[in-house]
């Protein structure tokens, strides 16, 4: 009888201790998973715009292609060195302040703003005039909150 409680009491203990060290892991683990990165908030953001639009399938299509274009066009512009950095703040969900980092030449910082203004051409082609008129109406909302922070 003795014994059997010993090992009653024994097993108790071990699954004290145990809970005591998994139960806050689990939970910070839960918290951890459940706050979006920046990545997270701007394809959020990004989406919500997208869908205020009302864009038809053939735009959505053509929108596609031309963000691919213009990704490709600007990883081609990146050293290995550039492109590594890149991919490690998006995995990490930090590019706040990655492009800052990676010391871009002034040809490079001279060909990214020529993508840039290339493809926000695009998009602004494939556009009707009401799609335009409420995309600025977004931009504007967008940058008076920017001015609030």
């Amino acid at each position: 009888m003795l014994r059997n409680i010993k090992k009653f009491l024994a097993i108790a203990c071990v699954t004290v201790a145990v809970g005591t060290v998994a139960v806050p892991n689990l939970i910070s683990a839960q918290n951890t998973n459940t706050t979006p990165n920046s990545t997270e908030k701007y394809k959020s953001r990004k989406g919500e715009a997208m869908k205020q639009l009302k864009l038809t399938k053939e735009q959505k299509a053509e929108m596609k292609k031309i963000r691919e274009k213009a990704k490709a066009d600007r990883r081609n512009i990146l050293t290995a060195e550039q492109r590594a950095k890149m991919e490690q703040a998006r995995q990490s969900g930090k590019r706040e302040g990655v492009t800052k980092s990676l010391n871009l030449t002034d040809a490079q910082k001279e060909q990214m703003k020529t993508i840039g203004t290339s493809t926000k051409t695009q998009v602004q082609d494939i556009l009707t005039a009401e799609q335009k008129q409420q995309l600025e109406k977004i931009r504007q909302e967008r940058k008076s909150q920017r001015g609030d922070r």
